[in-house]
């Protein structure tokens, strides 16, 4: 509330006078309006009033009395008074009347504001509060007063805010600066500022680094994110981190960032870029490095092979092989396993890489399908099946010989008991080849022989299968009774007739050539080019006349032919020829014949020419006279079993 106060000032000779009265308003602060009113003592009007502040002339009015000054200021205290005439019809002749000098102080609203801080050499990453600090007057306790902070001239902080406080989290050393505030009423628009304050921020430079790897250990599969986690311990401000591999001088990576901890990813890792790493940090230009740490590329193993050391023609029971198992890429150690049928055989490890490998002497139970894991802790992979066939060699065969079934017939047996199929066999008169053919095993080679004189001596066979003949024992034929009488009678009765015999003989040649011979069988039970075959097939083999019983067969069966057989009989004076076949059991090669009433056998009925005695061929030639050539000598039927 404004009060008036009237100044009331008699005039002395020197011009004022107390009839004139200077009225202000009182109290005046800061921001209130200040008014000044110049009156006579008795209210009569005023002409030419002037106000006067420091003796200074400040406005004139023809008519009005009343000086006004809408806010006041601490500057528009002073020295304040007023001349004026009194208004009359005689003004001009009135003289001018002063006040007496009145002091008119405005009053500080509030105190110029003072900004404090709660450090002003602060550490970077710290708080830090500043406080602009003011005082009302009591009696304008109730004014409303706005802050605003300002750094280097520029507000940081609007004036809206009525908290007379800043908080700073953290300050960095961008932060440092001259400070100040302001405080300003919210109507009368009155501000003051506080005296600048300088505020200077530290940096910690940083220190403690460290560089860690994940996954840990520095081991990382090849293709697979390396990270690398650089950290310091202490350290403010922004810092600058990059990381380096040993070698050319390159910097892998670089960033910069207000934390202490930074990473940097490698997102697939080849074999090429293992070795070592490190990392620097620098907030103060004098980086800081870090140990290096090793970084090892882990490869997972490739696809392995499996090898045989020798090829499968040479496979046989008791060779020698090395399965070798062989990773053309992989991190060391490699461990192998070799599996046969499903079934872990040998385990074999590779502690600096490479390939592993173990020899197995060959059974028959070793045959069968093989393959080789390789597993180095990253990765397992699996070869190839290989399939191992086993070859076993023959055994010793066993040569039998029996008679078999028609006069002076006998049948050479030959049989292997062990041998990879199929096998060929093969009979031997005195070193000379009679002849050969194949079987399976579990069968036999069989020979049909019509005995004449020639024919007895030692026998044998040998079975092959590629791996290695092996020979029979010989087998002795002697010559029996019968055979020796009449070898003697046909030497008697030459010496009694040498001459006469001489032509009958060469007529009985001829003839013998044409009718008589020998022959014989290989016999199997299943057709050795067809394995697996059990249809029965009887082939017949023709009879080879040669005159040179020395000399082999120059011609071939076309029936052995086809089925895969080759036969190379001696040539001898053929009696009769036959092939068969038979599933023949061991235990019934004694007595073939006893299985012709239970089973059904193929039967082949051939005219045999019947054994004769010297004396009587010699009186059936001299009873024809040559006439019947062809139809000299007895023929018989002679039933064979098959």
């Amino acid at each position: 509330m404004l009060l008036w106060v009237p100044l009331l000032v008699i005039a002395p000779v020197c011009g004022q006078s107390d009839e004139l009265i200077l009225q202000a308003s009182y109290p005046v602060f800061e921001g209130d309006s200040l008014v000044l009113r110049c009156l006579e003592k008795e209210r009569k009007k005023l002409t030419e009033v002037t106000f006067y502040k420091n003796q200074m002339a400040l406005t004139s009015f023809k008519k009005y009395s009343d000086f006004s000054i809408p806010k006041a200021t601490l500057n528009d205290s002073g020295q304040y008074h007023c001349s004026a005439k009194k208004s009359s019809i005689w003004s001009w002749l009135a003289s001018k009347m002063e006040t007496r000098t009145v002091t008119i102080q405005v009053q500080e609203l509030f105190s110029v504001p003072i900004l404090r801080s709660t450090t002003l050499q602060p550490s970077e990453g710290t708080p830090v509060t500043l406080s602009c600090e003011t005082q009302l007057r009591p009696e304008k306790a109730d004014t409303q007063l706005h802050f605003s902070f300002f750094r280097d001239g520029r507000i940081i902080l609007s004036g809206q805010k009525r908290t007379p406080k800043l908080q700073f989290t953290k300050v960095w050393q961008e932060d440092s600066g001259s400070y100040l505030c302001e405080a300003k009423t919210v109507t009368s628009g009155i501000w003051k500022r506080s005296h600048p304050v300088r505020i200077e921020v530290r940096r910690v430079p940083v220190s403690g680094i460290h560089l860690e790897t994940q996954p840990p250990g520095g081991q990382v599969t090849e293709g697979k994110t390396l990270l690398l986690l650089c950290s310091v311990a202490r350290g403010t401000g922004d810092i600058t981190f990059s990381w380096h591999k040993e070698g050319p001088e390159a910097i892998l990576k670089k960033k910069t960032q207000r934390s202490l901890v930074a990473e940097f990813k490698i997102l697939a890792m080849r074999e090429s870029e293992a070795g070592k790493y490190y990392c620097a940090a620098d907030n103060t230009n004098s980086p800081l490095r870090s140990r290096p740490v090793s970084i090892s590329v882990k490869i997972p193993v490739s696809p392995p092979l499996l090898t045989f050391s020798v090829p499968e023609t040479q496979m046989f029971v008791g060779k020698v092989v090395e399965l070798q198992c062989d990773c053309q890429r992989g991190s060391a150690p490699i461990l192998y396993r070799f599996y046969h049928e499903g079934k872990v055989m040998k385990n074999s490890s590779a502690p600096f890489g490479g390939a592993a490998s173990f020899n197995l002497s060959l059974t028959e139970q070793h045959a069968g399908n093989y393959f080789c894991e390789a597993d180095n802790g990253i990765a397992m992979q699996s070869s190839k099946v290989l399939t191992l066939s086993v070859r076993v060699p023959v055994s010793r065969p066993l040569l039998t010989i029996r008679k078999a079934t028609g006069r002076d017939m006998v049948e050479l047996r030959c049989e292997a008991k062990t041998g990879t199929t199929p096998i060929l066999y093969r009979f031997f008169h005195q070193d000379i080849i009679l002849g050969s053919g194949w079987a399976c095993l579990g069968e036999a080679a069989f020979l049909n022989l019509s005995l004449t004189a020639e024919d007895y001596g030692i026998y044998s066979c040998d079975a092959d299968n590629g791996i290695g003949p092996q020979l029979s024992e010989g087998v002795k034929l002697p010559v029996t009774g019968k055979q020796r009488g009449l070898l003697a009678g046909g030497v008697s009765l030459g010496l009694l007739g040498f001459l006469g015999l001489i032509g009958v003989a060469l007529l009985l040649y001829f003839r013998t050539q044409r009718r008589s011979g020998q022959s014989f069988a290989l016999v199997y039970s299943r057709n050795p080019a067809i394995p697996g075959s059990q249809e029965r097939a009887e082939v017949e083999l023709e009879p080879t006349y040669v005159n040179d019983p020395g000399q082999q067969s120059r011609t071939h069966n076309t029936a052995f032919a086809d089925l895969g057989l080759t036969v190379n009989p001696v040539i001898r004076d053929v009696v009769y020829a036959e092939v068969w076949r038979s599933q023949q059991k061991e235990e019934d090669a004694d007595d073939l014949t006893s299985m012709l009433p239970t089973q059904d056998f193929s039967v082949v009925y051939s005219k045999v020419k019947a054994e004769q005695p010297l004396e009587e061929r010699v009186r059936m030639t001299e009873a024809t006279d040559g006439t019947q050539k062809d139809n000299i000598g007895s023929y018989e039927n002679v039933q064979l079993h098959s």
